[in-house]
């Protein structure tokens, strides 16, 4: 296939900004590790020139500013993540063809409702715990019910890995910082149940891989990203004292905002469609038994956080 990643580089406008690198660019690296051809959008042309060395095509543009510069390829895409209007104009200019090219949008799982409750890809979406996140519901039923698009949604849940999301942000940060003031403890926010469902964002990106590869048989369907059991953030910032020699860790509430209130707010997902369709099946080892890999190094003066 050919394939179209917008948002290659990992790089979202954002508050706190975000560091290139992460569930973009772990898309577009699977997508070329399984053989297609990828076309990786941009806004830099230094990230370009990285994803030139990768065995990805850049394309250096402004996906919102200027949809022209992707929109010549998307005509002669047979796979995209896109901005969803520009990307349904474009394929109308494909011309006749019988065969759909394939739209797969990335969400979120925070447009489920929160609770202790199990749920997974069969239940509708009514209630969002984070209401920042409700906008996605309309983009996802553009792309579900569209006639010109095999439209197909995939919700990860809270992902990591790489420079560590934001588990980094909220919980790996603050206890860096301590360390670098001589402090013996840190401050982190903690949810009541302090359950997480997580994702690596590897394991994530092969959930996008196979489902594209079965563009016409998955259309129509959300797909969850999730381990199969959830992490706890409690033991996670156990292990974060144990392998850093802090004495312990103070829990804060949630600041007034969304983001910090959703991020401590249970919302379990059980992935089943994708490895009934596809075989998929995430092996990355999760957060808090993999503290000593997703925590970073001691030695390194400033980890580039990614936040999502």
């Amino acid at each position: 296939m050919k394939v179209l990643v917008l948002g290659a580089s990992g790089t979202i406008p954002s508050h706190p900004p975000l560091t290139p690198g992460f569930v973009g660019s772990a898309v577009a690296s699977a997508f070329t590790r399984a053989g297609h051809i990828v076309y990786g959008q941009t806004r830099s042309h230094a990230t370009g020139d990285s994803m030139a060395a990768q065995e990805i095509f850049p394309v250096v543009c402004d996906p919102f500013s200027d949809p022209e510069t992707w929109a010549k390829i998307v005509r002669n895409v047979d796979e995209a993540q896109l901005v969803v209007h520009a990307f349904l104009k474009a394929v109308k200019h494909r011309g006749s063809c019988p065969v759909l090219p394939t739209y797969v949008y990335c969400s979120g799982h925070y447009v489920m409702a929160a609770g202790l409750e199990w749920t997974d890809e069969r239940q509708p979406a009514l209630a969002p715990c984070n209401k920042g996140s409700a906008w996605r519901r309309d983009i996802e039923d553009e792309v579900l019910t569209s006639s010109l698009v095999n439209g197909v949604v995939i919700r990860p849940v809270c992902l990591y890995g790489k420079g560590g999301s934001y588990f980094g942000a909220y919980h790996f940060r603050p206890a860096l910082e301590a360390l670098k003031k001589g402090k013996k403890r840190f401050q982190s926010i903690v949810g009541e149940s302090s359950k997480i469902a997580t994702v690596h964002c590897d394991d994530a990106a092969e959930l996008f891989v196979a489902v594209a590869e079965r563009g016409p048989v998955c259309r129509g369907q959300v797909f969850v990203a999730s381990n199969p059991s959830t992490d706890n953030v409690r033991d996670i910032l156990d292990g974060v004292v144990r392998i850093t020699g802090l004495e312990g860790w103070d829990a804060r509430k949630p600041r007034d905002a969304d983001g910090e209130r959703a991020w401590v707010t249970p919302v379990l997902q059980k992935a089943s469609l994708g490895h009934a369709v596809t075989g998929w099946a995430p092996r990355r080892i999760g957060v808090s038994d993999g503290i000593e890999v997703y925590w970073p190094k001691r030695d390194q003066v400033e980890p580039e956080w990614v936040v999502l």
